[in-house]
């Protein structure tokens, strides 16, 4: 495991390696006092196309679909700029393949320094997988989140597992079944890989609204969810990770010492990473917050500095 890269923020130091695995040394007997955050989710178009078999999803928090925008890449490559060396950039969308600018961008942030991530849709991927392989082997991404669907559409997934060992399948608590997790643990296991997992928390947000209004099973599955998972968490050759909203709604904290707790929590929303809409042109301290900044109003080490204005971090 090679590290990616490495700085200082603050008084805290920072180490990333290949395969995704983020170290922070924490200062001893004194607050952590960060100057910029560690990662953004950055939203770069609505576009989102459907497929013949899936409609647009009618759970997106973002509302993305085949009318959504693109956002202007230039505008947010001159956003970015006062980012330091070694700050993750997380691209999504709607589709943030189909933006016709992509490719550019992530070229001018390479060059800056900065580590891109990318998530795609797993039933998106027939349709752009040369060009994901294209930009892994250039290293325009480090890493590829991939929204998982199902079973059915693994075989487009193959040539990405072998070409990245920064591959993490997403899947949320409500939609997907916590047996999704042995289905991707067998098909990696298969090909001598680690399977790395996001457990993201469902988002009444957008359209996640309304889906959630019309179907009750949602809290069914979050409820399997809560007493299934723990029965994963000492499988080998995987990696489990969660969002906040997942970590809150599933009540991870009951499994964890207050050492171990300290060890692997990543911190609160707002505290390491933030949410751009390039967009609307907007800073949020999370995708689902509806207190949002416009790039004309302040600079983006500006905002994190508002949003953590009055905030010594501790454990």
């Amino acid at each position: 495991m090679e590290i990616l890269s490495q700085y200082r923020n603050g008084n805290t130091n920072v180490t990333i390696y290949t395969d995704g695995t983020k170290v922070r040394e924490l200062p001893d007997h004194e607050p952590i006092q960060v100057s910029h955050f560690e990662s953004a989710d950055v939203k770069i178009t609505n576009h989102c196309e459907p497929t013949s078999d899936n409609p647009i999803c009618s759970f997106c928090h973002e509302k993305s679909g085949p009318d959504g925008l693109h956002a202007d890449l230039d505008r947010l490559a001159q956003v970015l700029s006062v980012l330091p060396a070694g700050v993750e950039i997380a691209v999504g969308g709607g589709n943030a393949l189909s933006h016709p600018n992509l490719i550019d961008f992530l070229r001018k942030i390479k060059a800056q320094g900065l580590i891109a991530n990318m998530t795609i849709n797993q039933k998106h991927l027939a349709g752009y997988k040369d060009m994901l392989l294209s930009m892994i082997s250039e290293k325009l991404i480090h890493g590829v989140g991939i929204s998982y669907n199902d079973e059915k559409y693994l075989p487009d997934v193959e040539p990405i597992l072998q070409a990245s060992d920064n591959v993490v399948f997403h899947m949320i608590m409500g939609i997907n079944a916590v047996e999704d997790v042995a289905i991707l643990h067998r098909f990696c296991g298969d090909r001598n890989k680690v399977v790395k997992a996001l457990v993201l928390g469902y988002k009444q947000y957008g359209f996640g609204i309304n889906h959630y209004l019309k179907n009750p099973a949602i809290e069914d599955n979050k409820y399997l969810w809560y007493v299934k998972l723990a029965s994963y968490f000492k499988r080998k050759d995987l990696v489990l990770s969660f969002d906040n909203l997942a970590i809150d709604q599933m009540k991870l904290r009951r499994y964890f010492t207050d050492e171990a707790w300290n060890k692997f929590f990543m911190g609160n929303e707002g505290k390491y990473s933030i949410f751009i809409d390039a967009v609307e042109q907007k800073y949020a301290k999370s995708s689902t917050s509806d207190s949002r900044k416009s790039f004309d109003e302040c600079s983006l080490i500006d905002f994190f500095k508002q949003l953590n204005m009055h905030r010594c971090f501790s454990y």
